[in-house]
């Protein structure tokens, strides 16, 4: 399972260290509290799709997931470009808040505010009446207002019971330029921002401060964060395609080399360590509350590789999770490209990528 570890990663945020199990801060111009990382959805969608042709609800959902994430990617470059030296800023956590889970894309503090981003990629004629969300004139379901009422409220909540007491904002933030809005309900417009506007709304933070109050709040958040509860997708194995396949184009035509494979459709030569890096990746997210094991992997890439390599890059590569005789393993890397990153650098027989097609 996936846990946030900023704070707790020099990598992720090197201006933080920890005395009995509080979190202090040390100075530093770079704000950004933890990576943004790939919903868990997205990188199910994506691993299921190099193994099955997707159904038509299948790539909806994908597709959907898809740019709401890259709607998320628009909003951090943009706050890059704007500046955060004087703010935290926490993406995409879920916090334990009562009795129930609360998704946050992005949570901006300060020394006087907490403020909420919810983030949208919508496209297309949007309406706002009644409470109630249209788009082409059609009702829609996602009442995208409800839930940041629901998640400021939440926070609120959670500052609240600390007796931390912060004025806690919100704003529903929409990054596509091509998204037409239209409301009678004025209140809304002082919760929305537009792409036109986002810029602008973003570089008021810049005259934000920082003091002991935004370390206690991020802290407290921090110890509110919580897994994905909700994510519960598991893929039928025995509607994907077993074995390995090309990293560059996708092709499970390979042929079988000594310490490494050769794709027979683009000629991309990758080690047997990072096609067990894939596999395992994939692994992860299509069955992902489930343990995997030497067995488990093993059925899954079609037996292609012997198992004294399987259990070497488990070594190399996985937390060992041993119960009696019985061990399990858990990859220890959420982002494959910066997995394969870090062991191409190490590797002792060299991928060669073929990028030019």
């Amino acid at each position: 399972m996936i846990k946030h570890d900023f704070f707790k990663r020099k990598t992720y945020f090197s201006p933080i260290y920890r005395v009995r199990g509080t979190f202090y801060f040390k100075g530093g111009n770079w704000m950004y509290l933890n990576k943004r990382r790939m919903p868990l959805e997205l990188l199910y969608y994506n691993a299921l799709s190099f193994r099955k042709e997707l159904s038509r609800q299948e790539k909806y959902e994908k597709e959907k997931i898809q740019r709401g994430y890259e709607g998320e990617c628009q909003y951090d470059q943009i706050l890059d470009e704007a500046g955060h030296d004087n703010i935290y800023v926490i993406r995409d956590v879920y916090l334990k808040t009562g009795n129930t889970d609360t998704q946050y894309d992005t949570i901006i503090i300060s020394e006087n505010r907490v403020v909420i981003n919810e983030i949208k990629n919508y496209t297309g004629d949007y309406r706002y009446e009644n409470n109630r969300w249209f788009r082409n004139n059609k009702d829609i379901n996602d009442n995208a207002f409800a839930q940041l009422d629901r998640a400021k409220g939440k926070l609120m909540n959670l500052m609240d019971e600390a007796e931390l007491h912060v004025k806690v904002e919100a704003a529903l933030v929409f990054t596509s330029d091509d998204l037409r809005l239209s409301s009678e309900d004025q209140r809304i417009w002082q919760e929305t921002i537009v792409r036109n506007h986002l810029r602008n709304y973003l570089r008021q933070f810049y005259n934000e401060y920082l003091g002991n109050k935004a370390k206690s709040i991020a802290n407290l958040i921090r110890n509110a964060v919580v897994e994905n509860t909700y994510f519960k997708e598991t893929a039928d194995i025995n509607q994907l395609r077993r074995g390995l396949y090309c990293g560059e184009c996708g092709s499970f035509n390979l042929i079988k080399k000594r310490f490494q494979f050769c794709c027979a459709e683009c000629e991309t030569v990758e080690s047997s360590d990072s096609h067990l890096l894939r596999a395992m990746h994939n692994y992860k997210y299509l069955f992902y509350n489930q343990p995997m094991t030497q067995s488990s992997l093993t059925y899954l890439i079609n037996d292609e590789i012997n198992r004294s390599t399987i259990y070497r890059a488990f070594q190399k590569y996985c937390h060992i999770n041993r119960k009696g005789n019985y061990t399990t393993y858990t990859l220890k890397y959420q982002d494959l490209e910066e997995a394969l990153e870090l062991h191409r650098k190490t590797q002792r027989y060299k991928d060669k990528l073929v990028t030019n097609r």
